[in-house]
């Protein structure tokens, strides 16, 4: 697991880690229709083999939930209430109710006869995009400000019953997403326009939430999603002089930034274990499918190809792992969700070779050598001098200090690994550019760096390992039994990128909230301006038939990311 050293001293890190360059094993895995019947199912999210999703109907909208084991299927009661936008974890689903009220409401699928619960009850709620993770749900919350186009991010905790509100600005929050263990919130965070858009996190250190920028002015972030050790999200940037939109990921607690670089327009990752599923356009098709890439092993797999945008996605990789993704696709003039299901190839065993490279070589030019980490530190007046980083490595590698990157050289410094120097001071007054030192990693490794000399002084820290050595397993892969497909993998290997700078804050938690969660039922009042704009969206959706589709179809490119 990664680890992030919290230091006052800090002021940026940068982390990419070492994966082994390995044959592109093919996935075999079954596919399967959860939904389609009459009306519109959109916007699935998978848990296991629980799959929660919003149906649409006859201009009535309701949560249903299937077991992709099972097959049972059913609808959450809602009394004639609009029911959407659901989220599912741990065996409960949470989704925005609206009535005379926009509230957030949690279904424990095991007690199903109890039925639905509201979530911190607030007369007159103004709430919707309800995540889960672990005992923590999220929202975007609107009753805060009043405003529909200045939503803030709040946090609950189930068994607390503790609400705490994540964001305190006149910016707009959104899209927030709950790492499995509840501990991580992430949410995308934009200008009053909706843009300059950036990626923020909130980790829970055992009395509150420390929220925390992750990405700076590279591009425009949004679609943020978590595993509890990384961050993904998509990016509209320019690379090489023409805008791209990417997926991209970095550690929880900021550090190098890795770019999935593919031709074509990416978008809405979800990520779950070291997979990540998201929709990709390829410029030969005009058209979305959904892809699954392997963090372990960098290896894409395309599990959709037909002529019709897939889009919504979801995944989840159970502790046996067992992955599932689902999606929308429309069909025959509605929409339809779908699930396919797999396991991963394991990683085959890899060691280091015996023989490896002398630290200058490596350095000057590292080849194949994986980059496993980097750590820019610069002299700034007003500003601390050190800088640190948790890194996972093992076995030797070669570790480089560039003097003078992105400034001009430092006079001196020192590199410690593990508590024990390698660079020092006398490294510097040697004048030359680049400094090579060989060391020994520890499997989970803390790396600490000072600067002195004048403002604008900087270095960069770059650490490399050989690259492993892959043995095949041995193994004979089974045939597909009947039912089952077979995808192929490529090799895609991430983008190393630059580290920005992050900013952090804290906040506490409000205390428990008065009433604690109560039984179903819908708040009683309400007519804020946020709640007009919710109902609005609530009558588009109820319109005649046509007109549904046209409105669902907006929403899906809306959450697509604009497309």
């Amino acid at each position: 697991m990664l680890r992030t050293l919290a230091l006052a001293c800090c002021l940026s890190s940068s982390l990419s880690p070492a994966f082994a360059q390995v044959t592109a094993r093919p996935i075999t895995g079954t596919r399967k229709v959860v939904n389609g019947g009459p009306g519109d199912q959109t916007d699935p999210h998978v848990s296991g083999a629980l799959v929660a999703y919003t149906n649409e109907a006859r201009g009535q909208s309701e949560i249903r939930y299937h077991d992709l084991v099972t097959g049972q299927d059913a609808a959450i009661p809602n009394n004639g209430a609009f029911d959407f936008v659901s989220d599912v974890g741990s065996g409960t689903v949470v989704f925005t109710r609206v009535s005379s009220a926009s509230a957030i409401y949690a279904f424990d699928v095991a007690g199903a006869e109890s039925g639905p619960v509201e979530i911190a009850p607030e007369e007159g709620s103004s709430r919707r995009a309800a995540v889960i993770g672990g005992r923590t749900v999220a929202w975007q919350d609107f009753g805060y400000t009043g405003d529909t186009l200045q939503p803030e991010v709040a946090a609950y905790d189930l068994d607390r019953g503790t609400l705490t509100r994540l964001t305190n600005d006149g910016l707009q929050d959104r899209t927030p997403a709950v790492a499995p263990d509840g501990r991580t919130v992430v949410w995308a965070k934009c200008d009053g326009q909706g843009l300059g858009c950036d990626i923020w996190q909130a980790a829970w250190n055992g009395t509150g939430f420390n929220a925390l920028r992750l990405t700076g002015t590279e591009g425009e972030e949004s679609q943020p999603d978590t595993n509890g050790q990384v961050v993904v999200y998509a990016s509209t940037r320019a690379v090489e002089g023409v805008m791209d939109r990417d997926i991209y990921w970095k550690p929880v607690g900021g550090g190098a930034e890795q770019r999935l670089a593919l031709p074509g327009l990416d978008a809405n990752p979800s990520i779950s274990g070291s997979l990540v599923a998201f929709e990709r356009r390829d410029p030969l098709k005009n058209d979305f499918d959904i892809v699954v890439y392997d963090l372990r092993t960098q290896l894409l797999y395309t599990l959709t190809s037909s002529p019709e945008n897939e889009n919504l996605n979801d995944l989840s990789v159970a502790p046996d792992g067992t992955a599932r993704v689902v999606w929308t696709v429309p069909e025959n003039g509605d929409f339809n969700v779908h699930s396919f299901t797999f396991k991963a190839p394991e990683q085959p065993s890899c060691q280091q070779p015996k023989e490896g490279r002398i630290p200058a070589d490596v350095c000057a030019n590292p080849g194949d050598w994986p980059l496993v980490a980097t750590l820019d530190v610069t002299r700034n007046l007003n500003e601390p001098e050190c800088a640190a980083l948790d890194f996972p490595a093992s076995g030797y590698g070669a570790l480089c200090v560039d003097n003078g990157h992105t400034g001009v050289r430092a006079t001196s410094g020192r590199v410690l690994l593990n508590g024990h120097e390698k660079v020092s001071p006398a490294h510097f007054r040697q004048g030359s550019s680049t400094i090579a030192v060989g060391v020994v990693f520890d499997g989970d490794n803390a790396m600490n760096a000072t600067i002195s000399g004048k403002a604008g002084s900087a270095y960069r820290i770059r650490v490399y390992t050989p690259p492993p050595q892959c043995e095949p397993s041995g193994d004979v892969p089974e045939p597909p039994a009947p039912g089952e497909e077979v995808i192929a993998g490529r090799h895609v290997p991430p983008v190393a990128l630059r580290a920005a700078t992050v900013s952090s804050v804290t906040f506490i938690p409000e205390g428990a909230v008065r009433g604690g969660p109560v039984p179903g039922g819908c708040s009683t009042s309400g007519g804020s301006v946020a709640l007009m704009g919710l109902m609005a969206v609530a009558l588009w959706l109820v319109r005649p038939r046509r007109e549904a589709v046209r409105v669902v179809r907006k929403e899906l490119r809306r959450r697509a990311g604009g497309l």
